[in-house]
């Protein structure tokens, strides 16, 4: 009982604790206990997930550096027999390239002709400068490793060459090996007699006005940057066998211009540039002549490029394909002339292509569409603003799982299906000397009559 300060007595005041209050407040711990724990948790998954998404990249960039050096050094793993191959008498007093380069070195014209004699590695803080005029020798099967870089400055009236002991096909050297993103830079240089004139796995190179004559493939390049300018690819004097790629090309970024490629005429497979999931790539203002090899295209694009750009080229004598684009890649073809090939354009196999002011003269398609793998599905193509001369069988082909769609384009043979399409024959301006600039179209009757430059390719 309580009593007030009256004197008057009250009821007792008892505060009762819920049944099973204590088990409560223990339960209520725990818990509080379990969700910082759980929390925790979390965060730490968070940041594990962040340190492997951050640092998965670049494991998987050291793996497959680590793979592709391996098949390089597996392909050339008699390498070590090089030091005793023999050099020709003229070379016995030539200055010496050392085995590895770990500080910058210069090869000066003073002291050439140089000898690279064994296996050569350029360290990664390592820039070999090669100066105008120098020739290098290089030993049976040696090759170059490029972890750094190297800087060679030729000039039209002293280039450089990088050649072998001899012209003996037996005799030639490995190639190069870049391994590194530092650009390695190529200027008036002359390739001669080796089985690649480079390799690239993440690297980054250019080539300007340099010269590739009896190697079997220039460049092959995975993951990496290229530009070729003005450049001379010859496969004339090539005695080699098998399937061969001028350029082979995979996941990178691509830019030849302004140069020409010459295939052989033999009974083997030549691509003049072949590239299959490139990111980017121009193909722009070169000259493609095509011998007699069989199943040879002079651009393969495949398996699902993108942004790919092939404008103002010239593409002659090609026994299967000008341009090829397969396995859902997606080209723009601008303003090119195609001539002489078995087809002009090929899309297949879930490939689209968009074809623009393009002059087609005398395949054996200009434009055909088409499954080539079953299951894959057909080509797209696009046409528009070009020109259908001399079609051995017929201007365009097209299977039931395909489509090509033609507009504001001249053909000589019949007005093709599409919008503003028409029926006439263009004269060109020299054949013979490749320039298929139009002079005048004589248009059948009943077609309005087109200026000159309503059709085609103006190279």
């Amino acid at each position: 009982m309580l009593t007030s300060a009256s004197g008057q007595q009250g009821h007792t005041l008892t505060r009762k604790r819920p049944a099973g209050s204590a088990a409560l407040c223990s339960m209520d711990t725990r818990t509080i206990f379990q969700l910082k724990k759980t929390h925790f948790q979390i965060l730490f998954v968070l940041a594990i997930t962040a340190i492997v998404a951050v640092s998965f990249p670049y494991a998987k960039k050291a793996l497959e550096i680590r793979s592709e050096t391996r098949k390089w050094n597996e392909k050339w793993a008699d390498r070590a027999a090089v030091p005793s191959a023999e050099k020709s008498p003229s070379l016995a007093q030539a200055s010496k390239v050392p085995e590895s380069i770990e500080q910058d070195l210069l090869l000066s014209l003073a002291e050439s002709p140089w000898v690279i004699d064994s296996h050569l590695v350029i360290g990664k803080e390592a820039t070999l400068s090669i100066e105008a005029g120098v020739q290098v020798f290089i030993a049976p099967k040696a090759d170059i490793q490029v972890y750094g870089r190297i800087l060679a400055a030729g000039t039209s009236e002293s280039p450089i060459l990088l050649g072998a002991y001899s012209d003996n096909q037996a005799d030639s050297w490995a190639g190069l090996f870049f391994r590194s993103d530092v650009p390695s830079e190529f200027q008036h240089v002359n390739f001669e007699n080796s089985s690649y004139a480079a390799r690239l796995v993440f690297a980054t190179a250019s080539w300007e006005h340099c010269t590739f004559k009896n190697v079997r493939e220039i460049c092959s390049g995975y993951k990496s940057s290229l530009t070729f300018d003005k450049c001379l690819f010859d496969y004339r004097a090539f005695s080699g066998g098998g399937n061969i790629n001028v350029m082979k090309f995979y996941q990178g970024d691509l830019q030849v211009e302004n140069s020409e490629f010459f295939t052989p005429d033999s009974d083997y497979k030549v691509d003049g540039i072949d590239a299959d999931y490139v990111k980017h790539a121009v193909i722009r203002g070169n000259r493609f002549f095509g011998g007699k090899c069989q199943n040879s295209d002079a651009i393969d694009i495949g398996h699902g490029s993108r942004n790919i750009i092939i404008e103002d080229n010239l593409i002659v004598g090609f026994v299967d394909k000008g341009v090829s684009v397969g396995e859902k890649a997606e080209a723009l073809v601008n303003n090119n002339v195609i001539a002489n090939c078995a087809i002009g354009v090929g899309v297949k196999d879930s490939a689209r292509v968009t074809i623009t002011k393009t002059t087609f003269y005398k395949n054996d398609y200009a434009v055909k569409s088409y499954e080539k793998v079953a299951g894959k599905g057909g080509g797209y193509a696009k046409l528009d603003n070009s020109l259908i001369a001399l079609s051995q069988n017929a201007p365009i082909e097209v299977d039931a799982l395909s489509s090509i769609e033609v507009s504001n384009t001249l053909c000589d043979s019949q007005r093709l299906p599409g919008k503003n399409n028409s029926q006439g024959t263009a004269a060109f301006k020299d054949i013979a000397q490749y320039d298929f600039n139009v002079t005048s179209i004589l248009m059948k009757a009943g077609d309005q009559a087109s200026s000159p430059d309503a059709y085609g390719a103006k190279l």
